[in-house]
């Protein structure tokens, strides 16, 4: 009886990773090794990296909403210990390891510089939610950005919080339906 092309490709791909298994595992393992030395020494491959982790769907806002909290409670927190503003951007550089969020405050330090508004620097930035814009706006035109910082924190603290749980209901369907294809799988071969 002549055994099905399918059974064939599962077959050849067994064979495969039997016969390659210890180079494919060095392989993962000078990947991971290369990626994490570019990622800890090489700027702009931390930004792209940084950029490409930022935009996937999801998982991006966990990104996004951690690094808002942490820049508006840290700020916060200098503000109310009245820290100059341009030594809290400074404070804020060093604190953040996100290449984005580092050219944002470079940005806010510069428009500083030219006496411009804080919230100049975060018009239009991708990775600053509206909201966030907004509410610093709010806070420097009334006078209260300390306070409208701690809302802004405790604000994005909950969304961040919801999509983390979001996240854990979502893996277990996901987990779940890549079984059932492995499964699948190898019943059809």
């Amino acid at each position: 009886s002549k055994i099905p092309k399918f059974t064939l490709v599962i077959l050849g791909i067994s064979d495969f990773l039997k016969n390659n298994f210890v180079y494919l595992l060095i392989g993962i393992i000078l990947a991971i090794v290369v990626i994490r030395y570019l990622y800890k020494n090489v700027k702009v491959f931390r930004t792209l990296i940084q950029w490409v982790l930022m935009h996937m769907p999801v998982f991006g806002n966990v990104i996004i909403y951690n690094e808002v909290t942490t820049f508006t409670k840290t700020f916060a927190s200098l503000l109310a210990h009245n820290v100059f503003i341009t030594d809290s951007m400074e404070i804020l550089s060093k604190i953040t390891n996100n290449e984005i969020y580092k050219r944002i405050i470079r940005k806010t330090l510069e428009n500083l510089g030219k006496g411009d508004s804080i919230s100049t620097a975060f018009k239009g930035e991708w990775a600053v939610p509206v909201v966030a814009y907004e509410m610093i706006v709010t806070g420097e035109t009334t006078g209260q950005l300390g306070q409208m910082m701690e809302k802004v924190a405790t604000h994005f603290q909950s969304l961040h919080k919801n999509v983390i749980n979001q996240m854990k209901s979502l893996i277990e369907p996901i987990i779940m339906v890549f079984l059932a294809i492995v499964v699948g799988i190898i019943l059809l071969s």
